[in-house]
């Protein structure tokens, strides 16, 4: 059974600028599961496809394997790397 809410309910935790139209979530946000783990802002269940560029001012993971994006890695080394790590 779904668990319907008004959307008074909803606003504690959800803010929107009128200006600009963003939206802020308070809490964090899990995509394909009810139950976000961790303490991510986002948590993704499932296979993600990304079209695109992804941005990160810090290392990212593949793997458990840290990639610096300051350390100049190319497309080819991350390939490379997620071919290794299967």
């Amino acid at each position: 059974m779904a668990k319907n809410r008004e959307a008074s309910q909803l606003g504690s935790f959800i803010t929107v600028d009128d200006s600009t139209g963003k939206v802020g979530i308070a809490n964090s946000v899990g995509i394909n599961t009810a139950v976000p783990q961790g303490s991510y802002s986002l948590y993704v269940q499932g296979t993600t496809n990304v079209t695109g560029v992804i941005n990160s001012d810090t290392d990212i993971q593949i793997g458990g394997v840290s990639v610096s994006p300051s350390g100049g890695v190319s497309v080819d080394d991350v390939t490379a790397l997620a071919i290794a790590l299967g």
